[in-house]
């Protein structure tokens, strides 16, 4: 099975584009676990380094933007309150 990885809209690196075409400014990306559950950030290093696409649910590795798996669609954050 190929790898996939998301990208970054061209000249800003911060501005990920999921391959569902999902980026900051729409839906968002949200931490969570390797296991797509939600993740509280905290100051300083958490015991994760993925992010939740939260309109397909595609788990992203934030060190090299690899899809590294797919949340349930329970997990997935709808909205923050």
């Amino acid at each position: 099975m190929e790898k996939e990885y998301i990208t970054h809209e061209p000249g800003n690196p911060e501005a990920w584009v999921c391959i569902c075409g999902n980026q900051p400014h729409q839906d968002g990306f949200y931490p969570v676990n390797f296991l797509g559950q939600w993740c509280e950030p905290v100051a300083g290093p958490w015991d994760t380094e993925a992010y939740g696409c939260a309109r397909c649910g595609r788990i992203i590795d934030q060190n090299d933007l690899e899809v590294v798996g797919q949340m349930k669609e329970s997990e997935r954050v709808k909205e923050l309150v």
